[in-house]
């Protein structure tokens, strides 16, 4: 059994949600949350971990894992298109195909990637950065704390982790919206893969700020009055019922409302103009998604059926008693949903690579360690003897048939006798001689029978490269470093090309290429991979084919 918490630490408050994952099944247990206070003058890299302390201690958190997530804003993301399916080339080459989209210096960045599945015969990739300065000052706050997590997602991105336990048609297109304090998550899933996710810098505080603004009053105040009221206005609630203050701060409120639905229909439009597929659903959950009327007014505004988040909804195994928090856990939960082990979908990125990687306690694994050392050299002993025991019975066994057919060689191949007669001499090595002797005679004669016939005839060399460079594009750079040609019969060979190009797109090509030249048959690609020494830009790769002349 393990505990796991996962951990958001948002602007308005710290979330945790407590997760016991066993290998077969798991159970959100509890959640926990701590307000942070709005503190003029205070900065909150101040205030955020004494409030993280405070919501460990309060409530004794322990955990054998801490996973959290950092905010999207300091996040850059882009989905590329590889014409190769092989992880290992997408890895190679990832780097080098996002350097040209980022304005800053490679080394200063941190970079993960995930592939999320294939379209039109592309595979699509995502690449992840942050730079290594906000990742920094992101551990270095958690480690006020000691608090040092084994894995460092998205926020935004983590919503994915939701997606295998909602309830959705296959094929259905929908988005998880999550509008927080300062921020709105989205994430956009179509067929059970990650199609978009984006964090936009506008939430529950951008009212505030607003109802402040118009109220003419101070933040705590506006705050206080938007909680009370906790409406906004649409078609078929124009707040008839209430007074004219409440009625006043009810439309301010929407007013406000319509600036966060005019990012998320950009962001829903950007989506659609991309990959022309509309969406059918809208889940939203929040803080600020518990406004009153907030899903009708998204509905109306939005032209796209929104529901509110329902634990009720989902095939999560969840404490009943967490159901009054559903609409503040979920981006907590979807964090944690990352360690547990039956969940088939999900992110993949971990920031913490390179120098942050996770250092873990190795103390109690080498007392573990060495008990299993002492453990497997007592088999190692027992399987030790008893394969000596077997290895002198069948080694008896095989002397006396290597005996026996040594005699009756002798009696078919006198002439050979003084072969196996030889002092120490071993049959393997009789037969191999006897053998090579044979067949390198019958190749003498059949090779002086082929070149007689083929030697006016052309070079199978020469036509073949003729076509290779006719077959290749001119734009495609190739440099070939061994073009090893034999004949095995006649109009028959063997073609071992060893190559070396700019990137894995390239090879590709030639591989194509090479496929459609007609004298080739049977091109396989044997080895590839990068140059050592070339930092990933030069890429060599040998192929075999059989030459077949027309």
């Amino acid at each position: 059994m393990q505990k796991v918490i996962g951990l958001d630490i948002g602007s308005y408050s710290i979330k945790a949600v407590e997760i016991v994952n066993t290998f077969k099944s798991y159970e959100v247990t509890n959640f926990y949350e701590t307000v942070i206070p709005n503190l003029e003058g205070v900065p909150l890299d101040a205030i955020v971990p004494v409030c993280m302390e405070q919501l460990f201690q309060e409530h004794n958190l322990q955990a054998d894992r801490i996973i959290t997530a950092m905010p999207g804003q300091f996040i850059s993301s882009r989905v590329l298109p590889f014409p190769f399916a092989d992880p290992r080339k997408i890895e190679a080459t990832i780097g080098v195909e996002v350097e040209d989209h980022v304005p800053f210096n490679m080394d200063d960045m941190i970079l993960d990637h995930q592939i999320l599945g294939h379209n039109s015969g592309k595979t699509l990739a995502l690449a992840v950065m942050t730079r290594k300065a906000f990742l920094k000052n992101f551990l270095d706050l958690l480690s006020r704390i000691n608090i040092d997590p084994k894995l460092v997602d998205v926020d935004s991105l983590a919503l994915y982790n939701l997606s295998s336990n909602i309830s959705v048609d296959e094929s259905d297109c929908y988005s998880l919206v999550d509008v927080g304090n300062e921020k709105t998550s989205v994430c956009i899933i179509q067929g059970g893969m990650l199609k978009m996710f984006r964090s936009i810098n506008l939430g529950g505080r951008y009212i505030t700020d607003f109802l402040a603004r118009d109220l003419e009053t101070n933040f705590h105040e506006a705050q206080r009055v938007k909680h009370r009221v906790s409406r906004v206005l649409y078609s078929g609630d124009m707040g008839d019922d209430l007074d004219s203050y409440d009625r006043t701060v009810a439309e301010r409120t929407t007013l406000a409302a319509n600036a966060i639905v005019k990012e998320l229909g950009r962001t829903f439009y950007a989506y659609k103009t991309w990959d022309k597929q509309p969406l059918s659903k809208i889940i939203i959950s929040g803080g600020t998604s518990k406004l009153r009327n907030f899903d009708q007014f998204l509905t109306e505004q939005l032209e796209v059926n929104v529901e509110r988040f329902s634990l009720g909804s989902t095939d999560l195994i969840v404490n009943p008693d967490l159901e009054d928090s559903q609409a503040t856990l979920v981006q907590s939960l979807s964090i944690g949903l990352r360690a547990v082990t039956n969940v088939k979908k999900h992110s993949q990125i971990n920031l913490r690579r390179g120098e942050f990687a996770y250092v873990q306690n190795y103390e109690s694994m080498l007392r573990g360690a060495n008990i299993a050392v002492k453990v497997f050299a007592v088999l190692i002993a027992i399987l030790f003897v008893t394969y000596v025991t077997k290895y002198y019975f069948y080694k008896t066994q095989m002397d006396k048939v290597s005996e026996q057919y040594k005699k009756e060689f002798t009696q078919l191949f006198p002439d050979q006798k003084r072969l196996v007669n030889r002092k120490n001499v071993t049959f393997e090595k009789v037969k191999k001689d006897v053998e090579a002797n044979l067949l390198e005679g019958i190749n003498l004669k059949q090779a002086a029978i082929e070149e007689f016939k083929l030697i006016n005839r052309d070079s199978g060399a020469l036509k073949l490269l003729r076509d290779i460079s006719a077959k290749i594009p001119k734009e495609v750079k190739i440099d070939v470093t061994l073009f090893d040609f034999k004949t095995t019969f006649p109009g028959q060979g063997k073609l071992i090309l060893k190559a070396e190009t700019d990137n894995f797109s390239s090879q590709s090509a030639i591989l194509e290429s090479l496929g459609k030249v007609a004298l080739l048959k049977n091109v396989e690609e044997k080895q590839s991979g990068t140059k050592p020494g070339s930092d990933g830009k030069i890429i060599e790769f040998t192929v075999h084919a059989n030459y077949e002349a027309m």
